[in-house]
């Protein structure tokens, strides 16, 4: 462990600091050490807006708004940002600080590479990144599931 905490570097965040973007190339595997950090789904919704200029001219436009949802939130103890070690490397939300933060900051080739000379090592911390996978994505399911339930009153999907 003493070596994992050579290669990485403590970083401090305050109140909505953006530690990262959702699509945003996954370099780094974070840590919290104090505060919370938000991860959150973005999207952009499509909004018809009235505009009412004289009585009898009314316009309508679609304007794209963008708007996020959060889907977890980490606490000290906790790890964020896998993507930087699994599939295409890209991120797949965003993180901002919800309170001001300490975070634990690791470049995942450094961490890769330490997998490499050391397979117990990565396997462990696989096996533990597995766990936090699953999880979350239990997470956004159930998230989904509410707001579809709330959004169109329905029993199943």
């Amino acid at each position: 462990m003493q070596a994992i905490a050579r290669k990485g570097e403590i970083i401090e965040y305050h109140v909505d600091d953006i530690i990262f973007r959702f699509g945003e190339p996954a370099t780094h595997l974070y840590a919290v050490l104090e505060g919370e950090v938000d991860l959150s789904v973005v999207f952009t919704d499509k909004v018809l807006k009235t505009e009412i200029e004289y009585e009898e001219a009314i316009q309508s436009r679609v304007v794209e708004e963008e708007k996020s949802i959060v889907v977890d939130s980490v606490h000290a103890g906790q790890v964020f940002g896998w993507a930087s070690l699994v599939g295409a490397g890209r991120r797949t939300v965003t993180a901002d600080c919800a309170q001001t933060s300490r975070v634990f900051a690791l470049p995942a080739a450094d961490l890769k590479a330490m997998f490499e000379a050391d397979s117990v090592l990565g396997y462990a911390i696989m096996k533990k990144l597995s766990d936090i996978i699953s999880k979350r994505l239990q997470k956004r399911t159930e998230k989904l599931i509410e707001t579809w339930v709330e959004a169109f009153d329905v029993d199943e999907i």
